[in-house]
């Protein structure tokens, strides 16, 4: 008498591999969340480094140092989920060309990632003296909609920055 081939039919390999199908997306689910928050995180402590850089510049140069969003590098933008760049201030508001940068960070940031000053502080300016001129400013950083973390400057320079305990909408 012939005793069956040792091995695993066809119908079991299917079995074990629809079971581990299933067990992987179910492990996907949490890791995109966390993949979300390690980004926003990200860009929170690259944020808060470079107003902290912006306000040494200002001590250590003796002038007036700007920090804007800008997605190019070279001029200022909106969302500073795309990049920032250093600059001295203009002696003069009239003066046609900018300072050159100081500084410029550029990068891809993922699609659902967006991060937007206070409403009327599109930049930070830090004076010579490193105190913050205006009032105290927010930048938030948003993902999928949700405000993940915010990075504050005080009138007296300060950077600090925080994660959001229980997203609000953006």
């Amino acid at each position: 008498m012939l005793s069956p081939a040792p091995g695993h039919t066809l119908a079991e390999l299917l079995l074990a591999m629809a079971v581990l199908a299933i067990l992987a997306c179910l492990a996907a689910l949490p890791f995109a969340g966390l993949l979300d928050r390690l980004r926003a995180d990200q860009l929170r402590m690259q944020l808060h480094a470079a107003l902290n850089q912006a306000r040494s510049t200002a001590l250590a140069q003796r002038r007036s140092v700007v920090v804007c969003p800008s997605s190019d590098g070279l001029q200022c933008g909106q969302d500073w989920s795309q990049g920032w760049l250093l600059r001295a201030e203009q002696p003069r508001p009239d003066e046609a060309d900018p300072a050159p940068p100081l500084a410029a960070r550029q990068f891809q940031s993922h699609s659902s990632l967006q991060a937007f000053s206070t409403h009327g502080r599109p930049h930070i300016v830090f004076r010579a003296s490193g105190r913050s001129a205006g009032s105290n400013a927010r930048i938030r950083v948003c993902q999928r909609g949700l405000t993940q973390a915010e990075v504050v400057v005080s009138n007296t320079g300060r950077v600090r920055s925080l994660r959001s305990a229980s997203p609000e909408p953006c």
